[in-house]
């Protein structure tokens, strides 16, 4: 199966940012701040915080989004701030405690991003729960692949469900997708400049950034991959 990853290079203008809610998922922290993160963990709370046998629970998963699902990082950082380490709360300076924050994004599968995440940055940037905006949250979609001069577009495709992978899904995930019933949304897909021959008219799953321009619904494309199903008038998908 051929796989199209396109980069996304998603620009926004600053009172765009400032009118909506900035999400985790948007890529709040770096790499390189996650691993010292992960490194204060280890010394100062895999003691307590490990699996099995830990004496508090493992900070990742469903426990970290029924926990703080719709907060802001600023709540997980006061939560850890006010409780870590155990013998010694708030003994780490501020940017070590946001440095923690950044390693639990990243064990919980939130990407990275170019910037590191500061104290100033953590009551504006919400942790998402199942239900919400999805305004400029990383989200999943399936449909056809369409091209009208310039433009892609994804035609009768399904509603959108938040993901925390931007990579095309692996292989085993494939046929689950291909049996997803096809909808009736549109999407005009960003960063998108072309396509390999054959995936016009065929069933494809996209992900990427979610925006809207007026009444149009668009995907900043992070990466597309096709599926087996053809989109075709006979097809029953």
């Amino acid at each position: 199966m051929r796989l199209l990853v396109v980069p996304v290079f998603m620009v926004l203008t600053a009172p765009v940012l400032v009118a909506q809610d900035k999400t985790v998922d948007q890529g709040v922290y770096t790499s390189a701040q996650a691993a010292r993160g992960a490194k204060l963990f280890e010394s100062n709370c895999a003691m307590c915080h490990r699996e099995p046998g830990g004496t508090a629970p493992v900070l990742a998963g469903e426990r970290f989004t029924k926990t703080f699902s719709d907060a802001t990082l600023q709540t997980l950082f006061t939560s850890i701030k006010t409780t870590m380490p155990r013998q010694a709360p708030g003994s780490l300076s501020d940017a070590e405690y946001v440095d923690l924050v950044a390693h639990l994004l990243k064990i919980n599968s939130y990407a990275d991003g170019m910037n590191e995440l500061a104290v100033s940055d953590l009551g504006g940037i919400r942790i998402p729960g199942q239900s919400g905006s999805l305004d400029f949250a990383l989200v999943q979609v399936v449909g056809c692949l369409a091209q009208n001069g310039r433009v892609w577009t994804l035609s009768r495709a399904t509603e959108p469900v938040r993901t925390r992978e931007p990579d095309a899904p692996k292989d085993d995930a494939v046929a689950q997708l291909d049996a997803t019933t096809l909808g009736d949304r549109t999407f005009r897909l960003q960063q998108v400049y072309g396509a390999p021959a054959g995936w016009k008219d065929q069933k494809v799953v996209a992900k990427g950034f979610l925006t809207k321009s007026g009444n149009e619904d668009r995907v900043s494309v992070t990466s597309m991959r096709t599926l087996n199903s053809s989109c075709s008038p006979a097809s029953p998908q």
